[in-house]
């Protein structure tokens, strides 16, 4: 983990934490001392991972997450009491990756840590794939038209026209895209 922002309260997890982390090769551990240094620190900085610790008395600490969720998109592992898990389930739902029940064995922590990186990594990369596929789409489409106007203007036939289409393409060393949204603006302004 290349940064890791703690916001624990309790001092000896919060200790035995950062010397795990360490030994793990995490290249920065922040430790912001409120709800405000969080949300300041991990804007600041872009942690890959969050860790909080909930605490009933602070009833910002769900609305500090669900802005941390929304700036960052970063995994954030919430810590509570056993008796607190179900309200801290109710409100963040869909903002938070774990929440684990204190006392938290650290074993249990540093695999979460793991996973939710993991996970986060995966989505980031789901993310990308499907841009990817809908750039595909989208320059599939433009060809198809511009190809479906080269048969109706010069009376080709569907692999007549692709093959003019490829080697006007090559001939002026740009993409089929960009040919076929010339083909097009061209037969707009034409037409």
């Amino acid at each position: 983990m290349r940064k890791t922002v703690l916001c624990i309260h309790d001092e000896q997890l919060l200790g035995s934490l950062k010397k795990r982390l360490k030994d793990q090769g995490c290249a920065e551990i922040i430790v912001p001392a409120s709800l405000e240094e969080l949300l300041a620190h991990a804007l600041a900085n872009r942690p890959e991972v969050i860790v909080v610790e909930y605490a009933a008395g602070e009833p910002a600490t769900g609305a500090t997450v669900k802005k941390l969720w929304d700036q960052l998109g970063v995994p954030i592992v919430m810590l509570a009491e056993s008796g607190e898990i179900e309200a801290v389930e109710r409100w963040g739902e869909g903002v938070l990756s774990t929440i684990l029940a204190k006392p938290v064995r650290e074993d249990e922590l540093m695999a979460a840590l793991r996973l939710s990186v993991a996970a986060a990594r995966r989505v980031e990369e789901l993310k990308e794939e499907i841009s990817s596929l809908k750039e595909s789409i989208e320059t599939r489409k433009v060809v198809e038209k511009a190809k479906g106007r080269l048969m109706e203007r010069d009376r080709l036939s569907e692999a007549e026209a692709f093959r003019r289409m490829q080697r006007l393409a090559m001939d002026r060393r740009i993409s089929m895209r960009q040919l076929a949204e010339a083909i097009l603006l061209t037969d707009r302004i034409g037409g």
